[in-house]
C-alpha cells in the first residue's frame, strides 16, 4: 500500500473513531511532514518503512527541528497508533515502532508563584477597572477561571453558558477521554462569571453560547488565548515561568496539595485518567507540604 494512501486510510479511520479534532489536527501535521520526508528518502510504500527509517526520521526532528523528548515521545506514540492500524489491517506484519525506546524525559513542572499571580492579577484588575473594555473583563475572568478550577485551555475556550450552573455552583466540560464531567467552581469565581455574563449582555445584541468571546462576540479560541499568554509573558517578564493556560492548571494543583488537598480528589478535580500523572505533581511538591508541616506543626513549641 502506497505510503500516502496509508495515511489517508488512517486518518479516515481516526476521524471516524471520533478522537478529538486537536488529536486529529496532531496526526495530520506529523503524516503530512512525514510523507514528504519519506518521498525524499525514497521511501514509497508501507511495507518499506523499517525501524530504522522511523529512527532516521525521530532523528532528523531532534537534531535538525530541536525536538525536546516529550516532543518526540508524542511522535513515537502517533507512530505506533499509524502502524498498530496498518497490522489490523494485515498491511504489514508487525510494528516497526516496537523495538524504539522511549526517549527519557527530564520532567519539570514550572509553574506560578504566589507572587507572580499577584502581580499578574494586579496588572489586570488594573487593566479592568481603568478601562472597563470587554477585552479586559474578559482577560481577568479567565485568568481567574482558570486558576481557580485547573481547566485545560481547551474546556476553557470550549465551555458554554449551558454547561455553567451558576445556582449549584459546577460546569460541566468534556475532557480529554471526551466524556463529560462536573468541575466545582467557588463562590468567588460565580460571582466572577455572573459579572462577565451581565457585562456581556449589556454588550451585544444576543448572548453568545460561548462563556469566552472576542469583541465580535465570537467565541475566544484557544490560539488567541495562547497569544493573549505570550502578551502577558513579555509585560511580566517572569525568568524562570511559562506563561500558559497549563502553567495555571498546575499551579491550581500546587496550591491543592500545599493546603493539604486529598490527591484521588485532585485528580478526580483535574480529570486525569489515572491517579498516577496526579501523583507526579505530589512528587514535585510534597517538599514543600513537608516544610510547611514542619513549620506549623504545634509540636515545634514543646
Amino acid at each position: 500500500m502506497l505510503i500516502n494512501f496509508a495515511i489517508k486510510e488512517f486518518i479516515l479511520e481516526k476521524e471516524y473513531e471520533n478522537l478529538a479534532p486537536s488529536t486529529i489536527t496532531g496526526y495530520k501535521m506529523l503524516f503530512e511532514d512525514f510523507s514528504h520526508w519519506a518521498r525524499e528518502q525514497g521511501y514509497v510504500r508501507a511495507q518499506d518503512l523499517t525501524t530504522r527509517a522511523i529512527k532516521n526520521y525521530l532523528n532528523k526532528c531532534k537534531t535538525e527541528r530541536n525536538n525536546n523528548p516529550t516532543s518526540l515521545n508524542t511522535k513515537r506514540k502517533q507512530f505506533r497508533a499509524f502502524f498498530n492500524f496498518l497490522v489490523e489491517e494485515e498491511v504489514i506484519k508487525s510494528n516497526p515502532t516496537d523495538s524504539i525506546k522511549k526517549a527519557k524525559e527530564d520532567i519539570r513542572i514550572k509553574t506560578f508563584n504566589d507572587d507572580e499571580i499577584k502581580e499578574i492579577l494586579a496588572y489586570l484588575r488594573r487593566m479592568k477597572r481603568r478601562e472597563n473594555t470587554i477585552h479586559s473583563v474578559r482577560n481577568h475572568t479567565i485568568f481567574l477561571t482558570l486558576i481557580g478550577t485547573g481547566l485545560r485551555a481547551s474546556e476553557l475556550t470550549s465551555l458554554k453558558w449551558s454547561s455553567v450552573d451558576l445556582i449549584n455552583r459546577t460546569i460541566k466540560v468534556f475532557g480529554k477521554s471526551r466524556t463529560e464531567q462536573l468541575v466545582p467552581i467557588s463562590e468567588a469565581l460565580v460571582r466572577e462569571l455572573v459579572y462577565w455574563k451581565e457585562y456581556c449582555q449589556g454588550s451585544f445584541e444576543v448572548l453568545s453560547p460561548w462563556v469566552f468571546v472576542t469583541r465580535q462576540n465570537k467565541q475566544f479560541t484557544t490560539n488567541g488565548l495562547k497569544c493573549w499568554f505570550k502578551r502577558i509573558a513579555k509585560l511580566m517578564e517572569f525568568s524562570e515561568t511559562r506563561c500558559s493556560a497549563h502553567s495555571c492548571r498546575h499551579y491550581f494543583a500546587k496550591k491543592w496539595i500545599q493546603n493539604g488537598g486529598d490527591i484521588s480528589t485532585l485528580s478526580k478535580v483535574l480529570r486525569h485518567t489515572s491517579v498516577k500523572t496526579t501523583e507526579k505533581y505530589l512528587h514535585f511538591w510534597g517538599n514543600e507540604v513537608s516544610e510547611d508541616y514542619d513549620k506549623f506543626n504545634p509540636l515545634r513549641e514543646w
